[in-house]
């Protein structure tokens, strides 16, 4: 399907999640802070996807932290379970951070 020149992605509803959460990082990490090296981005990354996914509650998902909404969705036994990619360990590791 094509589109025209002035019609944008999030136009349909398929991507506004995806533009949503590019707007966040964009705005509160990319726009806000400078980065010394790849390690320092990194870090930096990984301090704010944390805080992104564990302490900061979005009102798309009742206000709950995207890693609750995860719990009561794996908790509501309606759902079948392969309804979810399987839960990893992150992949960012933040215990040698310093928050």
């Amino acid at each position: 399907m094509e589109r025209s020149g002035t019609e944008a992605p999030v136009a349909n509803g398929r991507y506004s999640v995806i533009e949503s959460f590019n707007g966040s990082l964009r705005d509160e990490l990319l726009n806000e802070e400078l980065f010394d090296s790849l390690a320092d981005a990194r870090r930096k990354l990984a301090i704010w996807r944390y805080d992104y996914n564990n302490v900061r509650p979005h009102s798309s998902l009742g206000n709950r932290t995207p890693a609750q909404a995860r719990r009561a969705f794996e908790q509501d036994e309606s759902i079948t379970p392969d309804a979810l990619v399987q839960a990893q360990e992150p992949s960012y590791l933040t215990a040698r951070l310093s928050l």
